[in-house]
């Protein structure tokens, strides 16, 4: 996982390309126990060693981390990132779709195992009226518009930004090299067991938010580019 540092070397280069743009992700669980959204807290991400934005959730994911260290094991988690300030019109319906473009870099970084956008596999149990994202027209002209009533699709829609929020989660395994015994199968095709020795990381998944970012980042810088290579102007 140490290569990820070079990734996360780029994706601040390419938020250079993109001011405009605020990127940030942050915790939302570990060993399925997640957040309450009730008290979320976006100054919170900082203040901890867990990117929390829930100060009581962090305690208690600092004693199950530590449990799952001294008993040699490790835990899952989930990461969640919203990008603000995408301007509509970033992305393409077919060959460069946003979502897709997003999902396979996620999916790229180490221990991540499921990416969704927006709603997610949440949107498979509404009706088509419940999952829609109304629009209506802006309330000043001024502004431009439309004017969204509710983001299930994440900001992404038929592969173009809305000009809404972005918003992604993804689920980090629980590191698989760990001090427990695990049974395995040597090179001979024996039944044997396998151990990591030495120190082991408990929950990959804290040390992948900023990666997250740096990915979501890429894509968007790519995006922007392609954006202006097809359309002309500051790409926005």
């Amino acid at each position: 996982a140490r290569e990820t540092a070079s990734r996360v070397a780029a994706g601040a280069v390419a938020r250079l390309v993109i001011p405009g743009v605020r990127i940030r992700a942050w915790v939302e669980a570990i060993g399925g126990d997640a957040i309450d959204h009730a008290a979320f807290d976006l100054d919170e991400i900082d203040r901890n060693p867990f990117f929390c934005p829930d100060a009581a959730a962090a305690v208690r994911w600092e004693a199950a981390v530590d449990a799952a260290r001294k008993a040699g094991s490790s835990l899952g988690a989930v990461v969640a990132c919203e990008a603000t300030g995408v301007p509509a019109g970033w992305g393409a319906p077919l060959y460069a779709k946003l979502d897709a473009e997003l999902a396979a870099a996620v999916m790229g970084i180490n221990a991540v195992k499921a990416v969704e956008i927006g709603d997610g596999f949440a949107a498979a149990a509404l009706s088509g009226e419940a999952n829609a994202d109304p629009m209506r027209p802006a309330s000043d002209p001024g502004e431009g518009g439309p004017e969204f009533l509710a983001n299930h699709a994440g900001g992404i829609a038929g592969g173009i930004a809305t000009g809404q929020p972005i918003r992604l989660r993804c689920a980090f395994k629980p590191t698989s090299s760990i001090l427990s015994p695990v049974a395995t199968v040597s090179p001979a095709g024996e039944a044997t067991t396998i151990a990591t020795r030495g120190r082991h990381d408990p929950c990959v998944g804290i040390r992948g938010v900023p990666v997250v970012e740096a990915m979501v980042a890429l894509v968007l810088a790519d995006q922007m580019m392609l954006h202006r290579a097809q359309c002309g102007g500051d790409g926005r």
